[in-house]
């Protein structure tokens, strides 16, 4: 399986965090810079990989409309899918928390603590373990669904994370961030016939489609 795992475009949560606190509105549509840089995203990687066999997205606004000119080029229709929502979206149980419930402040106890919720605003919130639990189970049905596929994910910085965790094995302390970009591409490989290292990571977190990195260093071409 040829796994592309791509984090949603700029959002108004990304952008204007005030207002999203003044209106409460964390389910955020993408920004018209945001819209290109899905198109952007959508042109480059129809070039490189000009044929996949299933595209998924979370369930949140900002992952499906990411994902809109990718069923363009692709002809497909993505299928929307609650083990991509972002980190803190979600109960322990795996279920999807309502918009209007939403937590506005969440904690990040990547390292430190990471079985304490996200959130001690709404009872039942996920841990980040319990996000690892979610995103383990869609890369199982991936491999069982896709093995000899090719597959691109939308997903979110807090879930990629999660998934970078699996594909490595990392622990249950871990001491790094995972600092993805917006419409950032991450390429994995599944190889069933290799048992101990069945995973290939090809790159992480990439946005050769993007004019400049957001630090102004000029991007690579990358081929997939």
């Amino acid at each position: 399986m040829r796994l592309f795992l791509i984090r949603h475009a700029q959002s108004e949560t990304n952008a204007r965090w005030d207002n999203i606190v003044e209106n409460k509105q964390l389910n955020a549509h993408l920004t018209d810079k945001g819209r290109t840089q899905a198109r952007d995203l959508a042109e480059w990687l129809h070039a490189k990989v000009p044929q996949i066999d299933a595209l998924y997205t979370s369930t949140l606004h900002r992952t499906r409309e990411t994902a809109a000119p990718l069923e363009e080029v692709y002809g497909l229709t993505a299928a929307a899918d609650h083990r991509l929502r972002e980190g803190g979206y979600s109960y322990a149980t795996g279920a999807p928390i309502e918009d209007d419930r939403l937590p506005m402040r969440k904690h990040a106890n990547f390292r430190t603590a990471p079985n304490r919720p996200l959130s001690a605003e709404l009872d039942g919130v996920e841990s980040y373990n319990d996000l690892r639990t979610r995103t383990g189970r869609f890369l199982a049905d991936m491999i069982d669904r896709h093995l000899q596929q090719t597959v691109i994910a939308v997903t979110h910085g807090w879930t990629l994370n999660a998934l970078i965790d699996h594909v490595f094995n990392v622990g249950l302390y871990r001491s790094a961030y995972l600092n993805a970009e917006n419409t950032s591409v991450t390429y994995l490989e599944y190889l069933q016939q290799h048992d101990y290292e069945p995973w290939r990571v090809h790159f992480i977190a990439q946005t050769p489609h993007l004019e400049v990195f957001p630090n102004g260093l000029v991007s690579s071409e990358w081929e997939a």
